[in-house]
């Protein structure tokens, strides 16, 4: 488990970072901010997912980037911890992807797209 004086560290690729701008302000609420989520699914697995939340969470960990806010709550720190949110754009599908490197992706069903693979129901 991480230990919690840690600082959670979550890296985001400029592209994705754009991407997430464009998202947020198109959706015209300013109260708006990204939710990572995870739950372990053993064996150094992990599910991931992401959706737009306007609401801030007590226990709620809250990174703050050039015009927005990322929310993490606390049961899913460890599994986001050292993870990059980047962007895809390609012919399989655009959206958001999560990579970490201490947890690999559970197979299908591992994220908010169901695709099992790191990508995000938030697209363009």
């Amino acid at each position: 488990m991480l230990d919690t004086r840690t600082a959670l560290v979550l890296n985001i690729t400029e592209e994705a970072q754009a991407r997430l701008r464009e998202v947020i302000d198109a959706r015209n609420d300013a109260g708006l901010a990204l939710r990572v989520f995870a739950q372990g699914a053993g064996d150094n697995l992990a599910r991931y997912g992401m959706t737009l939340d306007g609401e801030q969470l007590a226990d709620d960990t809250v990174l703050e980037f050039a015009g927005f806010k990322v929310l993490v709550d606390r049961e899913s720190v460890e599994y986001v911890h050292d993870s990059t949110i980047g962007f895809q754009d390609g012919l399989i599908g655009t959206g958001f992807t999560l990579q970490n490197p201490t947890y690999e992706q559970a197979p299908a069903g591992g994220c908010c797209g169901g695709s099992g693979g790191g990508g995000c129901g938030c697209h363009r």
